[in-house]
């Protein structure tokens, strides 16, 4: 089982004081074009890219998914990276969004492009229900999930965080909306916190794992025969919006509560998958 956390400053600062040098995988995840950590990362460890670069998101849903976007250059990403898949989202956010059985028309095209650019494995990952955008819902019932997952036959990147907004969104409970989903194909998870907000209900906002979080992992640890990555998702970037304040994470400094909170998690999710 391979262990992998997401880039941030504080990261950064962990691995050059040689205190998480057990991880396998740093993530990075680029939608402008900034890929300015890459060379540091590829320097020190194998890096999983996430998403597609470009000026627009990497939802495998939207209908010129591919548009604009530097292919090449993406190639050379995934070469110079190690990247060992490729990794988007189940959605579509902008203009108008289609009905549910032309949506899994569009993404079954889009992986197919992708297949055909790139020659390489795609999993997909499970979005939250967005509290802006209501025609998107289906988007999150794991039934259209486990559709994708078995018309494009792709991997399944579960992330724990959105699973546990859009149970609660779609009123669903969370453990029977994680037994909908197609957790035969699972390939990789994304682990973080959810927290209250102050408005009511949940936001997966990239906060430190919950207890309950690290319960899940360890029941899916025994379960699962196929997941091959554990990632650390951290890293709130918003404030304001929850019941209880967080660390807030930017680029060019530390801060230092969120970097003790990377190096807890990752000592203690290292210990549970024995590494």
């Amino acid at each position: 089982m391979k262990l992998c956390v997401n880039y941030l400053e504080e990261t950064k600062a962990l691995l050059e004081e040689g205190k998480i040098d057990f991880i396998d995988y740093i993530k990075l995840f680029s939608i402008n074009g900034d890929w300015s950590p890459l060379s540091w990362c590829i320097q020190r460890k194998d890096v999983m890219f996430h998403g597609i670069i470009g000026e627009h998101e990497s939802n495998v849903g939207e209908i010129d998914f591919l548009k604009g976007r530097d292919l090449e250059k993406q190639r050379e990403i995934f070469e110079i990276s190690r990247t060992p898949y490729i990794s988007t989202h189940i959605n579509a956010r902008y203009g108008e969004i289609p009905k549910e059985e032309n949506a899994l028309k569009i993404i079954v095209n889009n992986v197919e492009l992708l297949r055909k650019e790139f020659q390489r494995a795609i999993i997909l990952e499970n979005v939250p229900v967005p509290l802006e955008r209501e025609d998107t819902r289906f988007y999150s019932q794991p039934e259209f999930i486990s559709k994708v997952i078995e018309e494009t036959g792709c991997g399944f990147l579960l992330d724990l965080g959105h699973a546990r907004v859009a149970a609660e969104r779609l009123n669903i409970p969370f453990d029977e909306y994680i037994s909908r989903l197609p957790m035969h194909r699972l390939i990789e998870t994304h682990l973080a916190g959810c927290m209250e907000c102050v408005d009511g209900g949940i936001t997966a906002n990239h906060s430190k794992m919950n207890e309950e979080d690290y319960l899940f992992l360890e029941d899916l640890l025994k379960e699962t025969q196929t997941l091959r990555v554990v990632t650390l998702e951290y890293g709130t970037i918003k404030s304001g919006i929850t019941k209880r304040s967080c660390p807030v994470v930017s680029y060019g400094k530390i801060d230092e509560q969120a970097k003790r909170e990377v190096y807890e998690q990752l000592i203690r999710l290292k210990q549970m998958l024995g590494k």
